[in-house]
């Protein structure tokens, strides 16, 4: 019985060091996801823009947590995520702010700040000339 005890101390000792570290890799994980979708909807706002030869907008809808290339933006915003966009163009009719994509690979915006649970910051990079759009870890 005693054995059994033991055992059972040592299982509860080994869980309560592992489930915490299994927490904080699912949550970076749920992180990278949602900047990785960010950006792909960015770079795909500029191929749609010179595939298609028209203007093409991103939105980000900071009242609603949505962002997206369609009207209105569709894509969530999670809750523990805090993005600032207050330097990009505003939407007059929608209230969005927006980044325009042109047919000649410009954009139109200015960076964008994502921070994570108030601690863990990215900024996405935005070359309006040159229309490259790249992630740095704050």
């Amino acid at each position: 019985m005693l054995e059994v005890i033991i055992v059972l101390i040592i299982l509860t000792f080994a869980i309560s060091m592992v489930v915490p570290r299994i927490g904080a890799g699912w949550k970076r994980m749920e992180e990278r996801e949602f900047v990785q979708n960010l950006l792909h909807t960015l770079k795909r706002g500029r191929v749609r823009a010179l595939s298609s030869g028209e203007i093409t907008l991103f939105r980000i809808r900071g009242a609603e947590r949505v962002y997206g290339l369609d009207l209105p933006p569709s894509q969530f915003i999670p809750e523990n995520v805090d993005v600032y966009a207050d330097n990009l163009e505003k939407d007059m009719i929608t209230g969005d702010r927006i980044i325009s994509f042109y047919p000649d690979g410009s954009i139109s915006g200015s960076d964008i700040k994502i921070v994570f649970n108030q601690q863990r910051a990215y900024l996405i990079l935005i070359n309006p000339i040159a229309g490259t759009i790249r992630l740095t870890r704050m």
